[in-house]
This record gives structure tokens, sequence and C-alpha cells, in this order.
């Protein structure tokens, strides 16, 4: 539930609004609008100028929206970059105190105050949200200057803070499926799921994300949807999925980048707008001959969830536990250990989904 809205005469949650209201009266004068229903979630994208457009929207055009669309469960970002929009730079003081672990983050999540924060200064990222009124501003320093990753995910952090406050939870999960049925792939990077979700689209599956994906109640069951339209691949995955990595749009990648491929692109209409979620797997990469999926404990499947989920995104930390407890809770928990050969892993995988019925 969204926190109530609150006039607060705190320095942070002032400084947020005012941002947000000085970014809404800049787009205000020659901004561009675009509309994009991720599941229940409907996200209005605020653009003061084209420089992030190369961003933000070979990731989101699968979800974009035609007019009028639903109000209901609707964010509002807008996307500002300094050096290309003329938009004001921080301030050299901010009312933030740095994290402590990491002297070029800040991180506020004030759900009394209503408002949320995560910075990256390293690389001038900025997410700052009001979400009593469910609007937000992604401030960037320079396009030009971001990292690749921050292509394969951008707006995370207020898809996260939109989804906690309409029901929805964003884990750092994959979700593969076929006739109707889902499983989720849970796990740390590097425990196999990008992988193994390529050799499942590779072998006509179907998918709503290899990294993050939106996961909402309905009625009884769970159902998934995409965010983002990408997949990663990195080391031994691009050799066996070449065909994939030459679609990367990072094709001058430097050694060790993960190589970032728009799903869409690599299969045509294997990323769909949603599958049922039957059961989650946790992952892990075993290197035997033969994969193995066997039950889990509920606890085992939380902690696939829930630190890695909670790692990416920085904030609400105990909502993002109590969602994965929740889904854990009413769904079948197993562990995959996926042998050496993923397309003998996907073989297996179809077994187990055949077991779990439509």
């Amino acid at each position: 539930m969204a926190p109530t809205a609150v006039e607060s005469g705190t320095a942070p949650a002032a400084f947020v609004r005012r941002v947000i209201k000085d970014a809404g009266a800049r787009w205000s004068e020659s901004g561009v609008e675009r509309r994009f229903r991720l599941g229940p979630l409907t996200l209005r994208l605020r653009s003061c100028g084209p420089a992030l457009d190369p961003v933000v929207l070979p990731v989101l055009r699968h979800a974009e929206a035609a007019w009028p669309v639903a109000e209901s469960g609707t964010i509002t970002v807008y996307a500002v970059s300094h050096a290309d929009d003329g938009f004001q730079a921080p301030p050299d003081e901010w009312p933030f105190a740095p994290d402590e672990a990491d002297a070029v983050a800040r991180i506020v999540w004030d759900r009394q105050a209503g408002i949320a924060l995560v910075s990256d200064e390293s690389r001038g990222i900025w997410h700052l949200h009001d979400m009593a009124a469910a609007t937000g501003v992604y401030w960037v320093r320079a396009a030009a200057d971001l990292p690749i990753w921050e292509y394969g995910s951008p707006l995370r952090h207020h898809l996260h803070w939109g989804a906690l406050a309409t029901g929805q939870a964003m884990l750092h999960s994959a979700v593969v499926g076929e006739n109707g049925v889902g499983v989720m792939l849970a796990g740390p990077g590097g425990s196999g799921k990008s992988t193994l979700t390529a050799a499942a689209i590779s072998a006509g599956m179907q998918t709503t994300g290899d990294d993050m994906v939106l996961v909402s109640p309905s009625g009884t069951n769970w159902l998934s949807h995409p965010l983002f339209d990408g997949m990663k691949l990195t080391g031994m995955a691009e050799s066996l999925f070449s065909g994939f990595a030459a679609k990367a749009s990072n094709r001058a990648r430097q050694p060790g980048e993960k190589a970032l491929i728009a799903i869409n692109a690599a299969m045509p209409e294997a990323l769909v707008p949603a599958l049922p979620v039957k059961a989650i797997v946790s992952c892990r990469l075993s290197g035997a001959a033969r994969s193995v999926i066997r039950p889990a404990s509920r606890f085992e499947t939380i902690r696939a969830l829930s630190p890695s989920t909670s790692k990416i995104l920085r904030t609400a930390h105990d909502e993002v536990f109590r969602q994965a407890a929740e889904l854990s809770r009413s769904l079948p928990c197993h562990e995959f250990l996926i042998g050496g050969d993923p397309t003998e892993a996907v073989t297996v995988l179809r077994g187990f989904m055949g077991e779990l019925g439509p």
C-alpha cells in the first residue's frame, strides 16, 4: 500500500518534490509523453528531450500502449538529462547522507514521508520518487556516460516502487513456459537463469523475462508479466547461442561485458504479455551430466529470491522479503541442479512442467 500523502517539512521530502515539480515544468514546455502497459501497472513516461530515448525505449517498446489506457495503477516518470536537456544539476550539498558502505550512493526509503531515492553518483544516475503522488524523476548527468547495464533495466527503481504501491512484486527472476504453464527461475547472478532462458526460447518456449519480472496475484493464481525486453548472455552462453549474441545491441562490448540482446529480435513472439506461474525453481549450476529438479524448502526458495532482488533494487527490503515469502507459501518450491548441457536441462524442465498440469 502506498504511503499516505503528507505535507512534509523535512528537507529530503521537500527536495524530492521540488525536483519533480521542476521536471514537470520543464516537460510542459516541449516534452513528449508515452505510455506503457506492464501487466497491471501503467507507466506514463514523460521525456524532457530525446537523449534518453535510446536508453529507455528499446527495452520498453514491447509494452507501448495505445491511447487511452486505464488510469488505475499508473505511475508518472520524468526522464531528464542534465548535459543533453539542460535540466539543472544536483546541488553540491544534497539533504541525504551517503550510504556508509558506498560513498557514491544514497538510498532513501521513507514510507512516512512518502519518498524514495536511489543514486549512483559516480555514474550520474538518480531515481527520485514521490510515492504518495506516484510520480518520479529519472535524472542522468549525461546519456553518453551511462553504463551498458543501465540500458538493460532503466527506470527499474521507479517500476519497483510503482509495483509495491499497486500490490505487485518486481522480482529478480526469469519465467519460462508453454501451454499455459510457467515456471519461475530464481537465483542470484551466475546461477544459470539467462542461459536456461535462452535455451528454452530456442526450443520454442515462451518467456516474460530473463532477469526481472513483474508478478501479480490473479484470483488464486499468480501471473508474471515482462518488464524489459532484454536478455543478457556471457561466456559459454554466448558461444552456445551465437545467433542470439550476434544480435546484441552492444556488439563492440568490452571483455567480460555481457551481451545485451532484445528477446523480440532474437526470437520473435517469444516474449509474451503474461504467463501463469505454477512453481518456483531455484537454480544452481551443478556441471553434472544430467540435470535434476527436486523439492526444496520455502526457506531455500526465499533465499533464492529475496536477497538478490534487494541487492539490485536497493530499497524496501522488508516488503521484498514478505513478497517472496507469500509467493513461496502459495506455490510449489523446487531446486534445479542444472547440468552441463542446457538443451538437456530444457528437456528436464519440460518434463517437470508437464507434471504441473495446466
